[in-house]
């Protein structure tokens, strides 16, 4: 599958694999745990062996909402929370039972620290994805967001349920089955 989180193409997976396996532990998740907790300093950084987490917030209405997602060989952490020492933004939480290898965050900003062209590459590409996400919300409708995820990631609805992406896509369960019907049935 190609990388959900496109800023993943730019970045040295295997050096965080083996980082993270060398110095870090492996760590398992049941569906539901959290990773990283919205409000919290995070401890630890890692590269998910199995499974995915969603990123998710909780609104002003108590509902929670998808921001994003981490599968499988992806790193799992906040980027600037765990290199700022700051509380994070979002939950990370385990959407099926998940393996990630963990390291400290400490350890995450030592090598950051140590590779600062590895840390601005980082940057950049986060916010890329992340401007590029948000003026596409603008730009394009719902229905052209969908179809452009699922050509970029064909078999995303493997680890994902329908409901989690209708709430990444910021549109109701019932408006992704409408636009799922109209590309099935050519309305």
């Amino acid at each position: 599958m190609a990388n959900f989180n496109t800023y993943m193409d730019k970045i040295d997976v295997v050096f965080w694999r083996e980082l993270c396996q060398r110095e870090g532990k492996l760590r398992h998740y049941a569906k539901g745990d959290f990773f990283l907790r919205a409000g919290e300093v995070p401890k630890y950084f890692g590269f998910i062996e199995s499974g995915y987490f969603k990123y998710s917030v909780i609104d002003s209405l108590g509902n929670e909402q998808i921001t994003g997602f981490a599968l499988r060989s992806n790193l799992a952490g906040e980027f600037y929370s765990t290199i700022h020492r700051a509380p994070a933004l979002s939950n990370l939480t385990a959407t099926t039972n998940s393996s990630v290898w963990v390291i400290s965050t400490a350890l995450a900003r030592q090598t950051l620290d140590l590779y600062p062209d590895m840390r601005r590459i980082m940057t950049e590409e986060l916010f890329r994805m992340a401007h590029e996400r948000y003026v596409n919300l603008y730009r394009q409708t719902s229905k052209e967001r969908y179809v452009e995820l699922l050509n970029h990631c064909p078999d995303i609805l493997q680890h994902i349920t329908l409901k989690e992406l209708a709430s990444y896509l910021q549109i109701t369960p019932t408006h992704l089955s409408r636009i799922r019907k109209e590309i099935l049935f050519g309305k």
